[in-house]
C-alpha cells in the first residue's frame, strides 16, 4: 500500500509516521529534542540536531518494519516564529532563534526612536530577531543569504530548495504589507526572505544520495506544509467556520475559524485557506508551564497522576498568572511576569498545581472570548489536541473554563495527520476524526466564570508591576 512520510517538528520532539491513504498510522516514532534557554529572554536550538533526529527516526521506522520503497510523498509541519539563518550553500550560520525568545526588545526600543513603522513590531517578531542579529552579530549578518522556518529547513535538507509557506511568513508579511518601504529604510536586503508557496504546493523532489532509508525516496515529491498549528487544526477537524481549536504542547495556541476576515485586539488574523480565516494566536507555554510547576511542587509524580490528583479537588486554588517568559497572544508583552494571587497557608502543592493548570486555560479563554466577540457568534465546540490533550482531567478542565464542548481526537497525533492530509490534497470539509467529547460541568463552569473575571482584572492591575520587576532583572 502506498504511504506518506509525515513529520511534525516540535520544540521538544520530532515525530514521524508512515500514513496510509485511509489515515491509518502504520508505524511512528518520536525523537526528543531540546531548546536551550537562559530562562529569561534567550532561547535557541541547533537546526542540524533536527536533521540528525530526522535521519535517526527514519532508521528507527525501518527497524519497526517500515518499507521506504512504498513512500510516495513527504509532508510536514513545524513550530513557528523561529528563524534559521542560512549562508552560502544553505549552510547554517548560527543556532536558530526560537519562538520564546524576546532578546530583541532592547534593540527594537532603540530603533523605534529613529525609525517609523516599527510600532506594531514586537520582540517575538521575525523582523526584530533580524535586527538583533545585525546589531550584535555582524559577522553572521554579513554572511546571511536566507532565513527560513524550522519545518522549511527539513524540507531544504530533503530537496535542496529553501522556500516557505505563506502562513508561516504571515508575521513578516503583515509588517511589510503595512509599510512597503520599511526594509529599505532599515537597509535589509529583501532577498534574504524566502519565496512563499501554498501549504499544498510541492517544494521539490527528494534529492539523490541521502543517507540510509532516505536514499530509497529519491525523486518523490516533498510538499510545503505549514505551521504545526495549522496542521493540527486540519488534522483535528477544526478547519471549519464556527469551530474553535486549542493546541497544548510545548506552547499553547488557541483560536476560532470563520468564513470571513475579522479583527480583535491582540489576536492574529490569518487567512488559512479559501473562505477560511483564523482569529487567535500562540501563547508562550503550556507543557513548559506545567513542567515548571511539577518539578517544583510534586517532583516525584508523573504529569498524568499529579494533575488527576490536583484537578479532582474542588477547593479554591490560588489565582495564577502564567506569564513566566512574558506573553505573546493577546498581550505581546515581553515584560509581563507570572504570579500566584490569593495564596494562603492553607494551600498545598496540589492547590498550586491546579492554579497553574487553571491559569493556562484562563488565558485560552481570554483569546476565545475576544475571537467570539469579534466574529459575533459563539463557536459550536473546541477541538483540543497536542500532548496535554492525552490527560482527561485537563480536557474536562478546558471544557469547564471555556464553557464549550471539547472534542479530543482519538488519534492524538493531529499534526502528523494534518501533514498527511497535505500530501493527500485534503483541506476543509474532510471527514472529522473520531473523538471523545467533554461537556462543561454547570457548577464548575459558574465558579470559573468568577475566577476568569478576576484573572483579567489581575493581569491588567499587575502589568505596571510586572514591567518594573522586569526592569530590575535587567
Amino acid at each position: 500500500m502506498p504511504q506518506i512520510l509525515a513529520f511534525d517538528l516540535g520544540g521538544s520532539s520530532l515525530r514521524l509516521a508512515l500514513v496510509g491513504d485511509d489515515g491509518v498510522f502504520h508505524v511512528s516514532v518520536r525523537k526528543p529534542l531540546r531548546i536551550a534557554g537562559d530562562g529569561k529572554a534567550r532561547f535557541e536550538a541547533d537546526p542540524m540536531a533536527w536533521w540528525q533526529a530526522f535521519q535517526i527516526a527514519c532508521r528507527d521506522l525501518v527497524s519497526q518494519g517500515a518499507d521506504f520503497s512504498r513512500v510516495i510523498a513527504v509532508a510536514g509541519c513545524g513550530f513557528t516564529r523561529s528563524q534559521v539563518f542560512l549562508g552560502t550553500g544553505n549552510t547554517v550560520l548560527r543556532s536558530a532563534i526560537t519562538f520564546q525568545d524576546s532578546r530583541a526588545a532592547e534593540v527594537l526600543a532603540t530603533l523605534r526612536a529613529t525609525t517609523t513603522g516599527l510600532d506594531t513590531v514586537g520582540p517575538f517578531d521575525p523582523l526584530a530577531r533580524l535586527l538583533w542579529v545585525r546589531h550584535h552579530q555582524p559577522e553572521v549578518w554579513a554572511g546571511l543569504r536566507k532565513v527560513v522556518e524550522p519545518k522549511d529547513f527539513l524540507n531544504l535538507m530533503l530537496t535542496g530548495v529553501a522556500v516557505s509557506d505563506s502562513i508561516s511568513q504571515t508575521p513578516m508579511s503583515r509588517v511589510l504589507d503595512a509599510d512597503e518601504t520599511l526594509l529599505s529604510r532599515l537597509e535589509i536586503n529583501p532577498a534574504i526572505l524566502p519565496e512563499t508557496r501554498a501549504p499544498f504546493d510541492e517544494v521539490g523532489r527528494v534529492q539523490p544520495g541521502l543517507p540510509g532509508p532516505l536514499g530509497q525516496m529519491a525523486g518523490i515529491p516533498v510538499y510545503c506544509g505549514s505551521i504545526d498549528t495549522w496542521a493540527c487544526v486540519l488534522g483535528s477537524g477544526a478547519l471549519t467556520p464556527g469551530v474553535a481549536y486549542s493546541i497544548s504542547g510545548t506552547s499553547d495556541v488557541s483560536g476560532a475559524i470563520s468564513a470571513c476576515r475579522h479583527k480583535a485586539e491582540g489576536l492574529l488574523t490569518v487567512e488559512w485557506g479559501p473562505n477560511l480565516w483564523q482569529l487567535g494566536g500562540p501563547s508562550q507555554g503550556a507543557a513548559t508551564r506545567l513542567n515548571w510547576a511539577l518539578e517544583r511542587l510534586v517532583p516525584r509524580s508523573t504529569r498524568h497522576s499529579a494533575l488527576a490528583a490536583a484537578l479532582v479537588d474542588n477547593r479554591p486554588a490560588p489565582l495564577f498568572l502564567p506569564y513566566l517568559d512574558g506573553e505573546r497572544t493577546p498581550f505581546w508583552d515581553a515584560d509581563l511576569r507570572g504570579a500566584f494571587l490569593g495564596l494562603s497557608a492553607a494551600h498545598d502543592s496540589r492547590d498550586m498545581l491546579r492554579a497553574v493548570a487553571e491559569g493556562m486555560n484562563y488565558l485560552a479563554r481570554d483569546i476565545l472570548d475576544r475571537a467570539e466577540t469579534a466574529i459575533g457568534t459563539p463557536v459550536s465546540h473546541v477541538c483540543f489536541s497536542g500532548g496535554l490533550a492525552a490527560t482527561p482531567a485537563l480536557c474536562q478542565l478546558k471544557a469547564d473554563v471555556l464553557n464549550r464542548p471539547v472534542l479530543v481526537p482519538d488519534n492524538h497525533e493531529t499534526g502528523l495527520m494534518g501533514a498527511a492530509r497535505v500530501a493527500q490534497g485534503r483541506t476543509a470539509g474532510a471527514q472529522p476524526p473520531a473523538a471523545r467529547r467533554y461537556d462543561p460541568d454547570p457548577l464548575r463552569r459558574a465558579r470559573h466564570d468568577d475566577r476568569f473575571a478576576l484573572f483579567r482584572k489581575a493581569t491588567a492591575a499587575l502589568r505596571t508591576v510586572s514591567h518594573a520587576l522586569a526592569g530590575l532583572d535587567r
